[in-house]
């Protein structure tokens, strides 16, 4: 179990949720300039380590990605992964710190960032094949509007990557490119160059694929352009994981998805681990998938001839909640209510009137304990507790 301290507003409220990984994010945008920073994920290889990426697309062909590491094993070396491909490399000093940069116009200090990491995975492997760290990158925008085409517009200074309708493209005197993203710059002669082949890992299910490719090709292929000169000693080859998939269910449009993951993949997604096996349709039903968002507020009021509460979620994934309130031997449900937003409340009263305008009948003894406590439960349609809480009663 997870224990957090949540947002509260009458009385100190200790809540208990579910257990699952909480990958913080935080995405600005200011103009062309996109910000990304993602606290990455301990998968429990080793308990100390803990670690931030950052990304900062300046423009949609300029783009730096800078990860930091802490509580590694000193003088240890860890693999940079996105998509099992190795794009870089830490090794921690002698206080356990690493930290890697990536830049798409590589300079001194900076490795090259040969792919756009928006919508990626990224994990920090040691060299036995253990995933310590991960996280998931937001896609911040990229590929949000599906009228957007990558476009070379003719500038004095040489074409600049462009995001452009296909009208608007042509109306600049632009040529459409068959790359998915800016990052690289597909229209970039010189840095890597936009024409000649690059070294190119592709993703593959039996594991990533060097080839040689043009950087729109390798873009439009999903790939990533790696520093090398050639792929005689397979550049694509990372560190092989040492855990094996495992079955994640994921939040879906319909509820949840069952998809096969590392370990450490589905820890980034958020998603919940329930094991080996083959996915099935109903493989993740009656899986709750929290949102890592979740937040309780509860509220309640003994007199001495009356007795009310509320309780109020949010951050919750759309769909049909109750709640339960228990206080001593006493215990009440409130009926079903439907999400609107992210959020439910429910309100629990002895008051005739407040009980004939929608709230759940309790008695006026409902609740005791010197001093008088309430605990909560918020379940899902399917009964699985979302998060849960205890507080103390004003009187």
């Amino acid at each position: 179990m997870n224990h957090r301290k949540l947002a509260f507003g009458l009385a100190a409220l200790t809540a208990t949720a579910i257990s699952f990984a909480e990958p913080a994010i935080t995405l600005a945008a200011s103009g062309s300039d996109r910000r990304a920073d993602v606290e990455l994920v301990n998968t429990d290889v080793d308990p100390d380590a803990s670690g931030k990426a950052r990304l900062r697309i300046r423009s949609a062909d300029e783009g730096r990605f800078e990860i930091r590491t802490r509580g590694l094993q000193p003088g240890a070396t860890y693999q940079i992964l996105f998509s099992e491909i190795p794009v870089g490399s830490l090794t921690a000093d002698e206080d356990g710190r690493a930290r890697v940069r990536l830049r798409s116009e590589p300079r001194e200090n900076f490795e090259l960032l040969g792919f756009d990491p928006r919508g990626s995975i990224l994990v920090v492997r040691d060299t036995g094949g253990a995933d310590v760290l991960a996280g998931d990158v937001p896609t911040g925008g990229n590929g949000s509007d599906d009228s957007k085409i990558v476009c070379c517009v003719p500038d004095d200074s040489g074409p600049e990557c462009e995001d452009r309708t296909p009208d608007e493209c042509t109306a600049e005197g632009g040529t459409i490119s068959s790359a998915a993203t800016c990052l690289p710059n597909p229209c970039d002669t010189t840095t890597p160059p936009g024409d000649d082949d690059v070294v190119c890992c592709i993703p593959d299910d039996s594991g990533p694929e060097c080839e040689d490719r043009t950087v729109a090709e390798c873009s439009a292929e999903g790939g990533i352009v790696v520093a090398a000169d050639s792929c005689l000693d397979n550049p694509c080859a990372g560190i092989p994981a040492v855990d094996d998939d495992t079955r994640c269910c994921e939040a879906d449009d319909s509820g949840s998805k069952c998809e096969d993951r590392l370990p450490s993949e589905c820890a980034a997604r958020g998603g919940v681990d329930i094991g080996a096996g083959i996915c099935a349709v109903d493989s993740c039903a009656g899986v709750p998938i929290p949102t890592g968002n979740e937040e309780l507020r509860l509220r309640c009021e003994k007199r001495s001839s009356r007795s009310r509460a509320s309780v109020d979620a949010s951050g919750l994934r759309n769909g049909s909640y109750t709640a339960t309130i228990v206080s001593g031997a006493s215990e009440a449900t409130a009926a079903p209510v439907v999400t609107v937003g992210d959020q439910v409340e429910f309100d629990f009263d002895s008051d005739a009137g407040d009980i004939g305008e929608g709230s759940t009948a309790i008695p006026a003894g409902f609740f005791s304990g010197d001093p008088p406590t309430m605990t909560a439960q918020v379940f899902d349609a399917d009964g699985n507790v979302v998060i849960a809480g205890t507080v103390t009663c004003t009187q």
